[in-house]
């Protein structure tokens, strides 16, 4: 059973329980305990790296995470993050290394800069980060959300979100609402990105470092994914290849052309489901065989093409 399965039969789970919490991260207290006890006592450098957008709020959720004003958090254009900058730390008497990162919203040159810079840091912090943080403000995905998105799979591939928990900052505008009321609320876009993400989400207070819950939960929270993924870490394996990248366009192609079919599809939940989960439940298994199977027609021409290639070189020696 994959990762993605595993998190899918957990939500599926918590739906039938009838609950309200869809985005309650799966916790429960004795699997939480477990973990706390077997991973404390580890002496590996725990590795963390932020990603996120020019003005996210990076820098001061290092800060916080670390109990320390470590990285700079100045606003103005010359003091934010130019380069990749680590930093130890001590918690819950854990080695922890923080990664703070430039701002993947950078445009034209610069951003290829940036992506260097990121990309540089994976190789020289070894083994990797054990878990990146995308840490972004809260509220409905926007254009430039989903092109960062877009940037940082195509810089890391798809593997990156089995490692990424969402940081949602200015936790102290939630008021008397929970963190689970305000994403229930969100947008769909926001909601399913969130499902991408193994890690699930938390939220940040940054003006209250005082506050250690967020710093806890968050330790869970990783824990948890680092249960889930062998606590292994991210490596420059996972770097998508050539080949990679094209076969990803070729499915793209492939599920833009399927994609009246694929909203027939949709459409004709709203008269075989009873209720909202069941109806995103089954949107998410049609979308996996649509995947799938797109995936693997995006394949074929790659395989052809190796082939050949094997064939040429074999023919001119």
């Amino acid at each position: 059973m994959t990762l993605e399965d595993k998190l899918d039969n957990m939500k599926v789970e918590n739906e039938l329980d009838g609950s309200d919490e869809e985005f309650n991260d799966f916790e429960e207290d004795g699997f939480d305990s477990a973990l706390d006890s077997s991973t404390s006592s580890g002496t590996e450098e725990l590795c963390v790296l932020l990603l996120g957008a020019r003005g996210s709020g990076k820098s001061s959720t290092g800060n916080t995470i670390l109990g320390c004003h470590i990285f700079k958090t100045d606003m103005q254009l010359s003091r934010v993050t130019q380069i990749c900058e680590r930093a130890p730390g001590i918690i819950h008497s854990r080695n922890v290394a923080i990664i703070d990162t430039p701002g993947l919203n950078r445009i034209g040159s610069m951003e290829r800069e940036v992506t260097r810079e990121i990309l540089k840091s994976i190789s020289l912090y070894t083994p990797g980060p054990h878990v990146f943080l995308l840490v972004m403000p809260v509220g409905n995905l926007t254009n430039d959300d989903k092109s960062m998105h877009k940037l940082m799979e195509s810089m890391f591939g798809k593997s990156i979100w089995k490692y990424t928990i969402i940081v949602f900052t200015h936790g102290d505008r939630l008021g008397d609402k929970t963190a689970n009321d305000v994403i229930t609320c969100s947008d769909k876009g926001l909601r399913d990105f969130i499902r991408k993400c193994s890690g699930g989400f938390v939220f940040f207070n940054n003006k209250d470092m005082d506050n250690y819950t967020y710093v806890t939960d968050l330790l869970r929270k990783i824990d948890t994914l680092l249960a889930m993924n062998g606590k292994g870490c991210y490596t420059t394996s996972f770097y998508p290849s050539e080949r990679g990248r094209e076969e990803d366009k070729n499915m793209e192609k492939i599920l833009e052309k399927r994609k009246h079919e694929i909203a027939q599809k949709e459409e004709k939940l709203g008269t075989s489901c009873q209720t909202e989960f069941e109806i995103e439940r089954e949107r998410r298994e049609i979308w996996r065989t649509e995947e799938e199977e797109a995936r693997k027609r995006a394949e074929r021409p790659s395989k052809r093409k190796s082939k050949l290639n094997a064939f040429n070189r074999k023919t001119s020696t």
